[in-house]
């Protein structure tokens, strides 16, 4: 090979070398990090529950949970099932949205109960957090879902 050719793909390889290194710098410093998530009242620091803390020790809100967790266990399990059965289907709908609905309703009961505790700041700072990280959260979990899979 020439001399000429060799410094050609010498500086194709250093260019793709300055690229690679360009992206790792620029991923590393200076893309922005996820904000983490807020912290609440009586939440501790390193844990994170999947509900609210003021429903950690509600026996009945667990309750709920799980029978509406059940009921869409059973639909998925009645779905698989070769000779489809549409009444039954419906059945699990209708007691899955029923189970939903309570489940919805004490949510609603336990979250106004907070917002009685709180003063008018924090109860204007506590929502409006959760409604832009709920904004914020669509958008994102859309673009995970649509992302190229290797």
């Amino acid at each position: 090979m020439s001399k000429k050719w060799l410094f050609v793909l010498l500086l194709i390889s250093l260019s793709f070398n300055l690229a690679v290194l360009g992206s790792f710098i620029y991923i590393r410093f200076y893309l922005p990090c996820p904000s983490p998530p807020p912290m609440h009242r009586g939440q501790m620091l390193g844990d994170k529950p999947q509900e609210p803390f003021f429903m950690h020790k509600d026996e009945e809100f667990h309750r709920l949970k799980k029978d509406f967790n059940a009921t869409k266990v059973s639909l998925m399990k009645e779905l698989a099932k070769d000779p489809v059965d549409e009444a039954r289907i419906a059945g699990i709908i209708d007691s899955s949205l029923v189970a939903q609905n309570k489940l919805e309703r004490r949510l609603g009961e336990k979250i106004l109960a907070f917002r009685k505790t709180l003063s008018a700041e924090e109860a204007r700072e506590h929502f409006e957090r959760r409604a832009e990280n709920m904004h914020n959260r669509s958008p994102r979990m859309l673009k995970m879902k649509y992302r190229r899979k290797p």
